[in-house]
């Protein structure tokens, strides 16, 4: 590599990191902050509220956290009353994750932020710009993933 050519503002995950730090720096999280959420008790609530219930496999897969971080996140949000584990019918080993009716009022806070958020972020793009945007997205989630 020519690192007389390197130029750090234009590597995707400097800008990537940049522009969640600026986000993070506009938006009101007052509605959630009273919770104390850390990130993967955000993106835990988001995967639950979004998909009704998951396993510890499923979550920390959606989640993006691996299974330790998965279990910790669900350990302090059952303490909160924000989760509750029910019995896998299927499965007397295992339990599935669900939202109680406190987390469900979380759950929507969190989508009101994370709509806040990306509307922010976007707002001075066109809808052709937005979709091209996000099909990038997709190539590059694909790069990694396959």
């Amino acid at each position: 590599m020519d690192t007389d050519a390197f130029r750090l503002e234009k590597t995707l995950t400097y800008q990537l990191h940049q522009l969640s730090k600026l986000i993070d720096r506009q938006v009101d999280y007052s509605d959630i902050e009273r919770i104390e959420l850390n990130a993967g008790e955000g993106r835990t609530i988001a995967v639950l509220g979004y998909y009704g219930t998951a396993s510890v496999i499923q979550l920390a897969r959606l989640a993006n956290l691996d299974k330790s971080q998965a279990s910790r996140a669900i350990g302090a949000l059952v303490k909160k009353g924000i989760i509750e584990k029910r019995s896998d019918s299927r499965d007397a080993r295992a339990f599935e994750l669900f939202l109680t009716e406190a987390g469900q009022q979380v759950y929507s806070d969190i989508v009101d932020l994370i709509v806040q958020r990306n509307e922010l972020a976007l707002k001075s793009l066109t809808l052709r710009e937005k979709q091209q945007l996000f099909a990038l997205f997709g190539k590059i989630h694909q790069n990694l993933s396959g």
